[in-house]
């Protein structure tokens, strides 16, 4: 499975943009996103004690959830679950553990009434990428990979180094950042017109969402900053066609993957 699937873009409409248009959704993401609220209603409630006392508490490296995992996964961004839900599907081994966080508290509460929400496998739970003072609910050291899927480019670019810093600590020596996002000129920002750029590169959306279009060398610089080494760093090219809009779309996407060394360097 390709866990770089750009097919998240349109899960939700407050946290989500609208770039690709209605017809590019995929059969798959209304599945998910689709499911209904009354299952498990009874889980949020804990899901949030829980996120509460973590985030005043020093994690301990054997209280926390998915303790007993040998492999654990986290998607920041996680949205309605459109990548999380299938990873679980399609891996049924019970040492794997996949954590999932996201902005807005509709998304994460879509994914925890979600039928195939299974709290002995996964965890989610509401976190900003941009607030240092909230620690993650999940020791330094401890996650196998981390997923970025059309995430970092939402936020504001002075903030992009120390979210990726914060991230990187997550990480297990050897564990793997994985980021799929926008390029520099791709469809979208050729779109916007004047008075949207807010700074070079950096526009803001209709609904009020921002984006920024990366090069290859500036996510190179985020990812080996915070002390990661490339494995994969390319542009993406793709052409698109709406037949329901007859539109033509040139997209250009980057797709990343970094390492954190086995002995790490940057002393975090």
């Amino acid at each position: 499975m390709d866990l770089l699937s750009e097919s998240k873009q349109n899960e939700l409409p407050e946290c989500r943009n609208k770039e690709d248009g209605p017809d590019l959704i995929t059969e798959e993401q209304h599945k998910y996103s689709s499911d209904g609220l009354e299952h498990k209603t009874q889980t949020l409630p804990v899901e949030e004690n829980v996120t509460q006392k973590l985030s005043h508490l020093e994690i301990c490296t054997d209280e926390f959830p998915g303790s007993l995992a040998t492999y654990r996964i986290l998607e920041v961004g996680c949205g309605v679950g459109n990548t999380v839900f299938p990873i679980l599907q399609t891996n049924n081994d019970p040492r794997l553990f996949v954590y999932c966080c996201d902005f807005s508290s509709t998304a994460i509460q879509l994914v925890q009434t979600n039928s195939a929400y299974d709290s002995s496998r996964c965890f989610a739970f509401v976190h900003d990428l941009c607030d240092e003072d909230k620690p993650y609910p999940i020791p330094r050291d401890s996650l196998d990979i981390i997923i970025l899927i059309f995430v970092l480019s939402a936020i504001v670019p002075d903030k992009m180094q120390k979210a990726i810093n914060r991230l990187s600590r997550l990480l297990k020596p050897g564990g793997m950042m994985l980021l799929r996002d926008y390029g520099r000129h791709d469809m979208a920002q050729l779109r916007f017109k004047k008075g949207q750029c807010l700074s070079e590169n950096f526009y803001v959306r209709g609904d009020g969402t921002r984006v920024y279009f990366f090069t290859q060398d500036e996510l190179d610089t985020l990812f080996t900053t915070a002390g990661l080494e490339k494995v994969q760093n390319l542009v993406d090219r793709r052409l698109q066609v709406n037949r329901g809009k007859q539109l033509t779309m040139y997209r250009v996407w980057i797709q990343c993957k970094y390492r954190k060394p086995l002995l790490s360097n940057t002393g975090s």
